[in-house]
């Protein structure tokens, strides 16, 4: 049994939707290289991956009180 990972590739449109930004901040951590993308010709995509690793790197833990 092969274990393949499906490789999922957003529109910056889609990006923004899934981390709640607009696409103008998207295109302007694209642009600053704080996300990683893959260009297919024209095309700019980035890796559902890459974004969710993003939020892990950026996640802050509760503190208990």
């Amino acid at each position: 049994m092969t274990h393949e990972k499906k490789l999922t590739l957003l529109k910056t449109k889609e990006a923004a939707q899934l981390l709640n930004l607009s696409e103008n901040t998207i295109r302007q951590w694209i642009w600053q290289r704080r996300l990683p993308v893959v260009r297919i010709g024209r095309a700019v995509r980035l890796r559902r991956e890459d974004l969710e690793q993003l939020i892990e790197r950026n996640r802050e833990e509760a503190i208990a009180l």
